[in-house]
């Protein structure tokens, strides 16, 4: 149901950020808080390994990078399927296979759940994470922001808002209104941001999430865990939520059969072309996939809804994948043998 919240509330918040809605336009939904994914680090292992600060995804596909990075299983995270989908959407399709190809063959592993490959940074397993921010800064609150920092990636990064909306038909019209303004206000956009003990934040638990206020980034700079303001970022990407829905089960199988189930074939494989150096063309083949953007796109829209049909492409993908692998990681004995 249509609602719109007093002037004073309202005006501290823009409609949109980069194209993207913060609330919406006819005022029937509101964003309570926004979202991002991004790159969780630990300073400390980065420095006793002379590991470099990464603020672009690219980076994290830098050899020198191998074993460090954490990612979490696309087949089981709701995060982590967005985020591999943000990569074909941004770059596309065979350019965003390849850079996760190489970032994968980086991975110290694939974690069953997003929030075990945050933790595993604050533990020093691993030195980057691909990680939702409230995982992040939840982390950066328990070791210390000297020890640990989130970055929002300089290439692309989706921004999306959590919503909150009354329900057509609501009893209590009058206290959904009244909850609508709370949240939006600068009182309860303090409980989302601010951490815990502070006497305008919340008391018994940090939520860390990020405001849809922009104000707030600069009020409270040296205050919250969330050092850095979505609404700064210079970017012309938009995450197309529609295209990621249509397509969401197809590309979490491709993952686990290109990515996931045959990691240690990946990773021999990586590991042999940064030994001989790798080449455009090795790159190419690294992340060349089975199947067509085109043609995923229409095994979602009909054949994927068939268990036999998804079983013996997942199957046939992994194999296929295996072959490459072990095919291009056969070029550094060649190689050897040739020298």
């Amino acid at each position: 149901m249509p609602y719109q919240p007093p002037k004073e509330i309202l005006s501290g918040i823009p409609q949109s950020l980069n194209g993207i809605e913060v609330y919406d336009a006819g005022h029937a939904w509101y964003g309570a808080a926004l979202s991002s994914f991004g790159i969780l680090q630990n300073r400390l292992v980065q420095q006793r390994m002379k590991l470099p600060f990464v603020t672009r995804w690219e980076q994290l596909a830098r050899p020198e990078l191998y074993g460090w990075v954490g990612i979490g299983d696309p087949r089981n995270s709701g995060t982590m399927i967005n985020m591999f989908e943000a990569f074909l959407q941004a770059c596309g399709w065979d350019r965003g296979w390849q850079l996760l190809a190489e970032i994968a063959g980086n991975a110290r592993k694939f974690d069953r759940i997003s929030s075990t490959t945050a933790k595993d940074v604050t533990l020093g397993e691993t030195a980057y994470a691909f990680a939702i921010d409230f995982y992040a800064f939840t982390q950066i609150a328990v070791a210390g922001r000297s020890n640990m920092t989130f970055a929002l990636p300089q290439d692309f990064t989706a921004i999306s808002p959590d919503g909150i909306a009354i329900l057509k038909g609501a009893p209590n019209r009058v206290v959904a209104q009244r909850f609508i303004d709370f949240v939006l206000s600068e009182e309860g956009q303090k409980l989302w941001f601010l951490q815990r003990g502070h006497p305008e934040g919340p008391q018994k638990y940090s939520i860390e999430r990020m405001s849809v206020r922009p104000d707030f980034y600069k009020r409270f700079r040296d205050v919250s865990n969330i050092e850095f303001s979505p609404f700064e970022l210079k970017q012309n990407f938009i995450y197309n939520a529609k295209l990621s829905r249509e397509r969401r089960e197809v590309v979490a199988a491709l993952a686990g059969a290109l990515l996931v189930d045959t990691l240690p074939e990946l990773q021999r494989a990586w590991s042999s072309m940064i030994r001989r150096g790798p080449s455009a063309t090795d790159r190419a083949e690294l992340g060349c996939t089975p199947v067509s953007e085109t043609e995923a796109l229409q095994l979602s829209a009909g054949p994927w809804r068939n268990a036999v049909v998804r079983n013996q492409k997942k199957i046939e993908w992994q194999t296929w994948a295996q072959r490459k692998y072990r095919r291009i990681a056969g070029g550094r004995d060649q190689v050897s043998q040739a020298k």
